[in-house]
């Protein structure tokens, strides 16, 4: 009987939900920041962090730590591994979007070197054919360590055979580490900054000291993973994404027999064969479930344009809470869909900041 109830759940649970039929809607989300005018796009080297010196030896959190002599997990190696970890991460990351045309990071240096001495770094990019400069560097950086006990009882038998009690203690590390990793994206026509986005993440980590040790252990590795954790954001911040919206048939109620062969196929994935049987049936008798999920489909087929446009019928018709809630959401959906598209194409507004077009505004970004 046992190996039965699964399947019985699974029954009940079909019948309790009506097994619907899930139709997903994809569109573009936009990027959070307009890059459509700035496809070609030089990308300088992360800059390194060196606001921080860690301490020498790791703070005891207890008396019986207090004389251990450890040194810390941070060296100061540490923010340059970093910063050319996070170079290859932002680059591999952009140019996986296969969305920009992209400078690569030592060509972009020697540029933005050469205007310390005079150079106009907007003019040399805008002559070799780039319209924009990304310049990442690591704003903020830290590291707080600590080692520290826990007691546990021993019990031991003499050769009297005495009970004897003593104490021990197991020791342990902690190691909390902070970033801050900024983005900013310069217009080299005009001195603009197009957009600037701060990434902020805390990542620690716990373990069994061996008093055997003199460090503790690197810390790059808590680093890595939070530069690698800023990479979906980046690509949302600069790339329109593919998403997806997803909805459920509506249920065949008042039931009509002329749509279950459409039911039918949308479950079997033959859309545009169920969008065609539900249209016809809601041009014919203006059956509510039809009209929704002809609208629904459509809007699956790419066509948001005559899917809002039956929708409207339909709650003209219509007060059904359902029908509003997706003629809203794929008005939503098209706008949506249509500023990707234009971002896509360079088509769509950008965004300025009023500062001169000269070396300045590279120096102050860059922190010189």
């Amino acid at each position: 009987m046992r190996r039965f109830l699964p399947v019985l759940l699974l029954l009940f649970l079909c019948l309790f939900f009506s097994c619907s039929t899930t139709i997903g809607v994809s569109y573009l989300q936009p990027a959070a920041i307009d890059m459509g005018g700035y496809r070609n796009l030089a990308i300088a080297s992360v800059i390194p962090y060196h606001g921080y010196v860690a301490p020498r030896y790791v703070v005891g959190a207890d008396i019986h730590v207090a004389g251990f002599h450890v040194y810390s997990g941070y060296s100061e190696p540490v923010s340059r591994s970093i910063a050319s970890y996070a170079t290859d991460e932002l680059v591999s990351t952009l140019a996986s979007t296969r969305f920009f045309n992209i400078l690569s990071p030592d060509v972009t240096d020697r540029v933005l070197d050469r205007g310390r001495f005079g150079e106009d770094i907007s003019a040399t990019f805008k002559s070799m054919g780039y319209d924009a400069v990304l310049i990442p560097r690591i704003t903020g950086m830290s590291v707080s360590e600590s080692v520290y006990s826990k007691p546990y009882e021993e019990w031991w038998v003499d050769s009297d055979g005495e009970r004897h009690r003593r104490i021990e203690f197991n020791y342990y590390y902690n190691q909390i580490a902070s970033i801050d990793y900024t983005l900013t994206i310069i217009d080299t026509e005009t001195g603009h900054i197009v957009g600037q986005r701060t990434y902020s993440d805390t990542e620690t980590r716990e373990g069994t000291l061996d008093r055997r040790w003199s460090h503790l252990e690197d810390v790059s590795y808590l680093f890595r993973r939070m530069i690698r954790s800023f990479n979906s954001p980046i690509i949302r911040l600069l790339v329109p994404t593919e998403r997806e919206y997803s909805v459920s048939l509506m249920k065949n109620k008042p039931e009509n027999g002329n749509v279950e062969r459409a039911y039918d196929a949308a479950k079997d994935g033959f859309l545009a064969e169920a969008e065609a049987i539900f249209e016809a049936e809601w041009n014919e008798s203006h059956h509510l479930p039809s009209g929704y999920n002809a609208a629904l489909l459509l809007a699956a087929s790419g066509d948001y344009d005559a899917a809002i446009d039956l929708l409207g019928d339909i709650t003209t018709l219509y007060s059904n809470e359902d029908a509003r809630l997706l003629y809203r959401d794929l008005m939503a959906i098209r706008t949506s869909n249509e500023q990707a598209i234009g971002q896509v194409t360079g088509e769509s507004s950008v965004q300025q900041s009023g500062l001169e077009n000269n070396n300045g505004v590279y120096a102050m970004v860059m922190g010189l």
